[in-house]
């Protein structure tokens, strides 16, 4: 899909290429729905695009299941570059190590995990903010997906994904915009099919509103 949107894009880069959304080629084919990951792996970076690899695959499925079509939301991830080995971990350090090492962290955001984004990445979740600010314009009633306890920390401020699954959270971002929680894809290739059903009912809740 090509960028029928226009956003600026002034972030430092890293080794990896940087993967961009996925938004719809006409905007006025949009449903309003933005899906959330965490940040692009080895075959995203391949084929230039957000969830693509098996992860991707299963949650093609997912929202065919749902009667979601792809290619009216906007895909996301929350870092646009792929992380040393895939662990997100990589954008985040500790207080202490951060002082010890002199990295500048960004405390404006909450901590994740015990850790704090690095300033060198903060400008992702800048870029998220600003290009949710004017998703929003295109369509008051959007709804946020966060596919993961990374997206669910960058637009909510919060941790504990296994507890938020399913429930309608403000967004800390953008005012008066709703975000739901749910599973990444590859938590459900790691062997929780059980919570399938589970998951199909975020992605319908989602709809709903």
């Amino acid at each position: 899909m090509q960028n029928a949107f226009k956003f600026s894009d002034a972030e430092k880069p890293m080794a990896s290429p940087k993967i961009e959304y996925d938004l719809p080629t006409d905007p006025q084919d949009w449903n309003g729905l933005v899906l959330v990951g965490e940040a692009p792996g080895a075959e995203e970076v391949r084929l230039g695009h957000p969830f693509v690899g098996r992860s991707g695959q299963l949650l093609d499925k997912m929202l065919e299941k749902a009667g979601i079509h792809r290619k009216q939301c906007v895909v996301a991830n929350v870092f646009r570059f792929q992380p040393p080995g895939n662990k997100v971990d990589h954008f985040f350090i500790s207080r202490r190590a951060a002082s010890t090492q002199q990295i500048g962290i960004a405390e404006e955001y909450s901590a994740f995990s015990g850790k704090f984004v690095r300033v060198e990445f903060a400008g992702e979740i800048t870029h998220l903010r600003e290009t949710l600010i004017k998703l929003k314009k295109q369509n008051p009633k959007m709804v946020i997906m966060a596919l993961g306890r990374t997206p669910l920390w960058a637009l909510t401020g919060e941790n504990e994904l296994l507890k938020k699954v399913g429930k309608i959270l403000p967004c800390s971002l953008l005012p008066d915009t709703k975000v739901i929680p749910t599973f990444h894809p590859s938590f459900i290739l790691r062997g929780n099919w059980k919570l399938q059903d589970e998951w199909l009912r975020t992605f319908l809740s989602a709809l709903q509103l």
